[in-house]
């Protein structure tokens, strides 16, 4: 599971357009364009287990409404191949013990953690962490 994590590809509806965010290799970078870091979580699927579209949207529903005063944008994780879409928010200003605890009452695993030096998935826990390197590129409409 831990792998499908590492080579999901992340696409961030921001307000000056959509961007796709890439794994890549530890130290291979590219530039932030925040001030601070981003977790990005879902409700999708608790535990990593697939469950109906309809549930998942009602999940979906109120992790946003959970985050209603946040500062947060729409995102959808996915397979390299666009693949088991799960749609999430990128969260700015929130605290990565906060984000964990969110994470963790939506029944998720982990979340992404995006800073300038890696893009990191940190289990709920917080006793996992996987660093890898990133890049951010426009999305272009197939």
């Amino acid at each position: 599971m831990w792998d499908g994590f590492a080579d999901a590809v992340v696409r961030l509806d921001l307000p000056t357009g959509c961007v796709v965010l890439e794994p890549r290799p530890p130290g291979d970078l590219g530039m932030f364009p925040f001030n601070a870091p981003v977790h990005i979580i879902t409700a999708y699927n608790p535990a990593g287990i697939e469950i109906d579209e309809e549930t998942n949207i009602g999940r979906h529903r109120s992790l946003g409404r959970a985050l209603n005063r946040r500062n947060a944008f729409p995102t959808v994780g996915s397979a390299p191949d666009g693949s088991m879409p799960e749609p999430g928010f990128g969260v700015l200003d929130m605290a990565l013990s906060d984000a964990l605890e969110l994470a963790s009452n939506f029944g998720q695993l982990a979340i992404y953690r995006w800073t300038p030096d890696a893009l990191s998935i940190v289990d709920v826990d917080g006793n996992h962490r996987f660093r890898q390197g990133w890049s951010l590129s426009s999305h272009r409409q197939g």
